[in-house]
């Protein structure tokens, strides 16, 4: 039922703003007078998505000519409709809710939904919006002023805006994406509300963030350390001129998809075996197909205090681009060294993948002090 309510609460607001005067919502006596029509009509959650669309006038998968939709008999399909078709799906028993993936996302200037809502459609996900209760004006987000809003609560990390129309629960989702936009370099703190009003103890959740340049680093951190997360994945930030195959180029090295063993690298490293999710692109595509003719052993060498690196048998294509590490990343450094980092770098790096499902202190200690050799597989 949860994922049913998920569908609804992110839309009924959006889509009352697209409503004319003509199309008031009705009160507890007109639904009374309508539900005999609906009582020989049995909607699934599909039919919920349908007309959701429609009203927010989104494409839609089939035809929706002749739909039963028209639920109060008013000759027009509006968000009426949507809550009469609400009631009669969670009256039924044998309604099925079988979707474990959630996309939540907050957006201030449509960025961030640009790319959630491809991230739906990749993943067929249910969405839920955040929205703040006093929602943010453009005065609100302006940087240069020291005294706007967001300044104010950005620098503040007690402070906890209000969510309108908070979603029930996520209880019945596996697989939570989170998205925001960067502000300040960290997360908005109505992320820092919500985090904190459900349990992720038990969640896989995966953090993707819209800026001009920052980075998601510091968010990730900040979200680790907020609450509790069953496994928290190394989450991406998009610019917002990024596509719709941008997005799935990333969803496809992400671990949730196992059968794509191409985008697997195995690092053995003093006795641990560790597994890494590789980038797309042409550096990493190059390492495996260097590893397709066998194991390469590396010696590395520490270097720093923030990364272990050592000398690759060959050069590998480069895609440079400024980047700051995280633990857990692994570089392409000229072409033709390989660094496994354990600590935070800035530089002009090729980032061939990252280490899944380790915290900073693990691989410090895996490791170790001074030098290494590592053999590196598919």
């Amino acid at each position: 039922m949860n994922k049913l309510i998920s569908i609804l609460a992110s839309t009924v607001i959006a889509v009352s703003a697209m409503m004319t005067t003509s199309g008031t919502i009705k009160t507890s006596a007109d639904a009374d007078a309508v539900s005999a029509s609906t009582e020989k009509t049995t909607y699934t959650i599909q039919d919920v998505r349908n007309l959701q669309g429609f009203i927010l006038a989104k494409p839609v998968e089939e035809d929706l000519t002749g739909k039963p939709y028209d639920l109060n008999g008013d000759d027009r399909w509006d968000v009426y409709d949507l809550c009469l078709m609400r009631r009669e799906v969670l009256k039924n028993p044998n309604t099925a809710y079988d979707n474990d993936t959630l996309v939540i996302y907050f957006s201030r200037t449509g960025n961030t939904e640009k790319i959630a809502e491809y991230l739906i459609d990749i993943t067929n996900a249910d969405s839920y919006v955040i929205e703040a209760a006093v929602p943010y004006s453009d005065a609100d987000i302006k940087y240069q002023d020291d005294n706007c809003r967001a300044n104010k609560e950005q620098n503040d990390k007690s402070v906890r805006p209000e969510i309108a129309n908070p979603i029930a629960s996520i209880d019945s989702y596996d697989t939570i994406f989170l998205g925001y936009p960067i502000w300040w370099g960290q997360e908005p703190r109505i992320i820092d509300t919500f985090l904190e009003s459900y349990d992720f103890s038990d969640k896989t959740v995966i953090p993707f963030c819209t800026s001009a340049s920052s980075g998601i680093a510091t968010s990730e951190k900040n979200i680790k350390a907020l609450v509790p997360i069953g496994n928290q994945l190394e989450g991406r930030r998009f610019s917002s001129g990024a596509t719709k195959e941008d997005v799935k180029a990333w969803y496809d090295t992400l671990p949730l998809n196992e059968e794509k063993s191409d985008n697997k690298l195995k690092i053995s490293v003093n006795g641990t075996e560790l597994t890494a999710t590789l980038e797309d692109n042409s550096s990493a595509q190059a390492l495996t197909e260097l590893l397709k003719q066998g194991n390469i052993t590396v010696d590395m060498s520490d270097y720093g205090n923030f990364e272990k690196v050592g000398n690759l048998p060959q050069s590998l294509p480069k895609n440079d681009e400024k980047i700051t590490t995280v633990p857990g990343d692994i570089i392409l450094y000229q072409g033709n060294k390989i660094t496994i980092y354990y600590a935070e770098n800035t530089w002009d790096f090729t980032k061939l993948g990252h280490i899944n499902n380790i915290t900073q202190k693990e691989l410090k200690a895996i490791l170790g002090d001074g030098d290494i050799t590592v053999t590196l597989s598919n």
